[in-house]
């Protein structure tokens, strides 16, 4: 396990799966288009090399479920990492770090702690151009 911040920056544990990333090639746009199918409050972070960026997408209003992130000079890691509160939006709950894995080669899915193992609770699909 590693310690990361959650959608609101406060240090917490992720499990093995809950970071996945990939390498971007330089001079392409990056399309992001979440979709949630939970109850619960869902949020992902994002980071590029390693440092994190300032946007999220999330399943609530404060956070939109589409992001562009403009083309980089080169290459880089992207890393995306799936959250959840086990409520609907709730300030007092914390977040946790869901399970995540890769569907094909362009969809990320992540799976809260309902114990269903569908992996459908947040799914971003990623397209360059």
């Amino acid at each position: 396990m590693s310690t990361h911040f959650d959608p609101e920056g406060n240090a917490s544990i992720l499990v093995d799966t809950s970071a996945l990333s990939l390498i971007i090639p330089g001079e392409l746009n990056v399309f992001l288009y979440a979709s949630f199918d939970g109850a619960w409050e869902q949020a992902v972070v994002l980071y590029r090399n390693g440092e994190r960026i300032e946007s999220q997408m999330g399943s609530f209003i404060l956070r939109p479920n589409t992001l562009v992130i403009p083309p980089q000079a080169s290459q880089y890691e992207l890393t995306m990492v799936g959250w959840h509160k086990r409520s609907n939006a709730n300030a007092n709950l914390p977040w946790v770090a869901s399970r995540g894995r890769r569907i094909g080669p362009v969809v990320f899915a992540w799976d809260d702690s309902a114990e269903d193992d569908d992996y459908r609770d947040i799914r971003v699909k990623l397209v360059t151009g």
